[in-house]
């Protein structure tokens, strides 16, 4: 039977189109709604980390793009060391291309958490197709929270802080960290790791290799 979830992942010079999708979802989800104070270039949110290296991913549920994130290699200027070192007390943000950062996650608001789980599930099969060791994010204390839920382990790489006002004046406090890839070994994590059967994969780019492999 045909999945209800399927993923796709590329870079922004395979598909236009699908690129500017991204940049107006993010509008719509972190600006508009989440009132994020970021650029906003022809009714789009980007930054400059948006590059032809970047990878995205994007969700679908029965067609319809529900979930979003993208992906940099730590070798390269990534959004958390270049723009928010002080949240890196504890430890350093790795600068390795055995690691990556996951940016600008996020998935349609107000539908249970279906959505969030799958995505989750699209990054956690990212990161075992690449290899990665770690995915590193700044995120917001639900997100950390989320992880523990699904049985997924992370490290801090400092305490949280507030990084700054959302536009219309409210505090934002985010924290640094890392999902180390070894130590996911919990029973509670391998049960959700079985999400990613549910997932169609398209693989636009060729990401992992000349050979597409679908869960």
């Amino acid at each position: 039977m045909q999945s209800s979830y399927s993923v796709t992942y590329f870079r922004a010079e395979d598909d236009e189109r699908l690129m500017n999708d991204v940049f107006a979802f993010r509008k719509a989800l972190f600006v508009d709604r989440y009132n994020w104070d970021l650029q906003i270039i022809s009714d789009g949110e980007q930054d400059r980390f948006d590059n032809p290296d970047t990878i995205y991913s994007v969700l679908y549920n029965h067609g319809r793009f529900v979930g979003m994130f993208r992906a940099i290699r730590a070798d390269q200027p990534y959004l958390g060391e270049a723009v928010f070192p002080e949240l890196s007390k504890l430890r350093p943000y790795p600068k390795s291309r055995e690691f990556w950062e996951i940016s600008r996650f996020g998935v349609v608001p107000d539908v249970g958490i279906r959505h969030a789980e799958m995505n989750y599930a699209a990054m956690i099969y990212f990161a075992l197709r690449v290899g990665a060791k770690g995915l590193v994010a700044v995120a917001d204390l639900t997100y950390e929270r989320f992880l523990s839920m699904l049985g997924i382990r992370s490290v801090r790489y400092g305490a949280p802080q507030v990084i700054g006002k959302s536009r219309n004046g409210l505090p934002l406090t985010a924290v640094a960290g890392e999902i180390p890839l070894a130590e996911q070994t919990s029973p509670k994590f391998h049960r959700f790791l079985s999400l990613i059967e549910k997932l169609e994969i398209r693989d636009v780019s060729q990401i992992f290799g000349p050979s597409r492999i679908s869960a």
